[in-house]
């Protein structure tokens, strides 16, 4: 929350923000297909996937959550016009973060049975406060005035 309200204060929302728009949906997209096939486990803060998916998004990406939320990050970034130099940290400090879950996350999916699963509508309940997250943020950068907050 703290970087968020420093993103808007230092913002200077885009005129033009389809590209923007085209990263958000795309991450929300991923996490839907995702969610579909991992359901509610992967909201939870401790590792509790009972078997390690092979199929759906997880047949090409080992942690596609992980990239819906890395597009999600960049399109709230893009929306706001964020400077870049605010842009890196955020992103660096994204990577760094998602590394460390993901290497820790490695060593106990490695000992899961291998298991294709069928995408079910009903895992992806937990999407729809991710959805209220992005409605809320596309109106907060409409509300901000289209010029520079605060420069450097």
């Amino acid at each position: 929350m703290p970087f968020f309200i420093l993103l808007v204060l230092l913002s200077r929302p885009v005129v033009l923000p389809g590209p923007a728009y085209a990263l958000l949906l795309t991450g929300f997209a991923v996490r839907v297909w995702a969610a579909g096939y991992i359901g509610l486990a992967a909201r939870e803060t401790s590792f509790t996937t009972p078997c390690r998916i092979t199929n759906g998004p997880y047949k090409y990406l080992k942690h596609p959550l992980y990239l819906g939320n890395f597009l999600l990050v960049a399109g709230v970034l893009v929306l706001f016009n964020s400077p870049e130099i605010y842009a890196l940290i955020i992103m660096v400090l994204f990577i760094v973060m998602y590394g460390i879950i993901i290497l820790s996350e490695d060593d106990y999916v490695k000992q899961l049975p291998v298991k294709k699963v069928e995408f079910q509508i009903n895992n992806c309940n937990g999407e729809i406060s991710t959805m209220v997250i992005l409605i809320v943020i596309v109106l907060i950068s409409l509300l901000v005035p289209k010029s520079i907050l605060f420069t450097f």
